[in-house]
């Protein structure tokens, strides 16, 4: 019984934590947009030289596969359609937008997805975060923020749609709902659907 009570009473300080740090992390960020949620914490550098434009080439990176620990690189998914999307486990839009990517997936079998977790709270909460919402693509994991930079964002959520020749078509930051039929309708005009 004690036992019990005491996994109990960790298992409500995890989740008040979980609940806090967005929480005091948003009320520190005044300016920042209700939906996002900074990328490497509060006081992290918020301005970037970089300005990705459509038809920009896709910076590369090679990041570690949540899932497998093998090295994965953009170059690797390349020849179809991929949208790019920034995601911390704290952050409900981007749990949002991974749901509603994952819908879009399965009804666009040439469109590849890469998540990229840029997550304060480590490996061992992403790797619950995807299990626990059966993310169906690749979530990679970059500790030390260094993807971001390369695409200009220092808010998750935060996505890029690159064409099958490497190039930037879409650059989106934040997500709503309604965000969604721009991605469909970007990743229908990629793939000859529209």
């Amino acid at each position: 019984m004690l036992k019990l009570v005491s996994s109990n009473r960790w298992m409500w300080c995890l989740v008040l934590a979980l609940v806090a740090v967005p929480v005091l992390v948003g009320a520190s960020q005044k300016e920042m947009p209700s939906s996002m949620v900074p990328v490497g914490g509060e006081g992290a550098e918020m301005e970037s030289e970089v300005q990705l434009k459509v038809g920009d080439p896709a910076p590369e990176f090679t990041l570690p596969n949540l899932a497998t620990d093998k090295m994965e690189s953009l170059k690797d998914y390349l020849g179809k359609p991929i949208i790019l999307c920034f995601i911390q486990s704290a952050c409900y839009s981007c749990l949002q937008e991974a749901k509603a990517l994952k819908t879009l997936k399965e009804e666009n079998p040439g469109l590849e997805i890469i998540a990229i977790g840029v997550d304060l709270l480590g490996k061992p909460m992403l790797v619950s975060w995807a299990a626990h919402n059966n993310i169906n693509y690749p979530v990679l994991l970059d500790p030390i923020f260094s993807v971001p930079e390369k695409y200009g964002f220092y808010f998750t959520p935060a996505s890029v749609i690159i064409d099958q020749q490497g190039k930037i078509a879409m650059v989106h930051s934040g997500y709503r709902p309604q965000d969604l039929k721009l991605f469909e309708d970007k990743v229908k005009e990629l793939l000859g659907k529209k």
